[in-house]
């Protein structure tokens, strides 16, 4: 067995994994680095052409030894918490919950979205916070369907998710079938969502993506937004595009060089 490991900015780890799998990866592991950058370890049978193939990600290849791999993954996946109600186990894991904590199941291995990562760890935290009970929720970005679980697990009534890699969709339909939740999610584009549909939108994306779509949320959201998948320095450039129309910071959290912004809707009486 051979461990590849390779650097890239952090919005382009979801595809660069893809293309992992598809050279024949056994198992990706991803640790986020300073600067929005991410380090993939990819575990490979035969290492054949993987320098060349990945060259433009300083490549580092390693032979590892003879280990049992599934049992060494399952070790490093342990239960986490998250928030002050969220308790995060890998599928396996057969240890109760907490009391007073929601189990919320993750997927190691089959794509990004463990809630590892701090932004998303973000958006779990300000989904419990901000999320009303009965609400509908639209995920965009939907990638392994771990917020639209949450929001389930949360109390929402319906949540659904897009994302434009079908890959990803097909990933987020497997996580949510095997967890018994519905599997409302779509390839494609915000454009296919009706205006007003849902009462709240999570978006754990880009900074840029965040830019281009702030007319879209602004569209399709009744009453919050909550988004995050950028870091600090690019907080202002996201914030700028709002109010759109009549949103506003209601809540910002942060956890490393990461950021969540929560914009909510004036209510009128």
């Amino acid at each position: 067995m051979y461990s590849l490991y390779l650097e890239c900015a952090e919005s382009e780890a979801e595809m660069l994994s893809s293309d992992l799998w598809d050279e024949g990866a056994s198992g990706i592991q991803e640790e986020p680095l300073p600067g929005a950058r991410c380090l993939l370890r990819a575990w490979f049978d035969d290492p054949t052409g993987l320098l060349q193939r990945f060259s433009d990600y300083q490549p580092r290849l390693e032979a590892d030894p003879d280990i049992d791999w599934e049992t060494e993954s399952r070790q490093a996946w342990q239960p986490f918490d998250v928030g002050r109600r969220l308790h995060l186990a890998p599928e396996w894991d057969e240890n109760p919950t907490p009391r007073g904590r929601l189990r919320l199941t993750i997927h190691p291995g089959l794509a990004l979205g463990t809630g590892a990562h701090p932004a998303t760890q973000l958006c779990l935290e300000a989904l419990e916070r901000h999320l009303r009970p009965g609400e509908t929720v639209l995920d965009v970005g939907a990638g392994s369907g771990i917020l639209m679980a949450a929001a389930i697990v949360l109390g929402a009534r319906h949540a659904a998710g897009c994302d434009i890699e079908y890959e990803s969709i097909a990933v987020a339909r497997h996580n949510l079938a095997a967890d018994a939740l519905p599997p409302h999610v779509f390839a494609g584009s915000t454009r296919a969502v009706r205006s007003q549909s849902v009462d709240l939108l999570v978006a754990n994306i880009n900074a840029v993506t965040h830019q281009t779509l702030a007319g879209e949320y602004a569209r399709i959201a009744r009453r919050c937004l909550v988004l995050s998948g950028f870091p600090d320095r690019h907080a202002a450039r996201v914030l700028d595009c709002f109010p759109a129309p009549g949103f506003s910071v209601a809540d910002t959290l942060s956890r490393n060089e990461w950021v969540c912004a929560v914009l909510c809707k004036e209510e009128t009486s």
